[in-house]
């Protein structure tokens, strides 16, 4: 009965990926420059979401239109969808209303949703990923 009992504990870790809690998706960091009509884009926030899971993440644009955007457990071999749009503002008071802060170009409003963006990212490996994005006004 002792040994059974071993063999299912064995079974079963292994099922899952190992007992160690660790997940089998390794982790990914895509970073790149957003551009619009071949400039960076200097305002915005780049989305990039998995169909297959849902899961999401999300960064402001820096200087010169770069962002990166980490994931802790990546979906490789899926192709995430990526949407941009409006950047994030932090508020640390949840009382105070956010600063919106008025954009210096207004991104088409077809790239906001991931679903009609048109803009998608292959993610075929864990690790560093670059991927530069270009927005056009058609």
């Amino acid at each position: 009965m002792k040994t059974l009992l071993s063999l299912m504990i064995v079974v079963g870790c292994v099922g899952m990926g190992g007992c160690s809690g660790k997940s089998s998706r390794p982790s990914a960091t895509i970073e790149g420059v957003v551009r619009y009509n071949g400039q960076p884009l200097e305002q915005a926030s780049v989305h990039f979401t998995s169909p297959l899971t849902g899961e999401s993440a999300y960064a402001n644009l820096e200087n010169g239109g770069k962002y990166v955007i980490e994931f802790p457990e990546a979906d490789v071999g899926q192709k995430y969808e990526i949407a941009v749009r409006r950047p994030y503002i932090e508020v640390e008071d949840a009382h105070s209303a956010p600063k919106i802060i008025p954009m210096k170009v207004a991104i088409p409003s077809k790239y906001h949703h991931r679903t009609t963006s048109g803009l998608s990212f292959q993610l075929e490996q864990g690790g560093m990923q670059t991927f530069d994005i270009e927005l056009s006004k058609s």
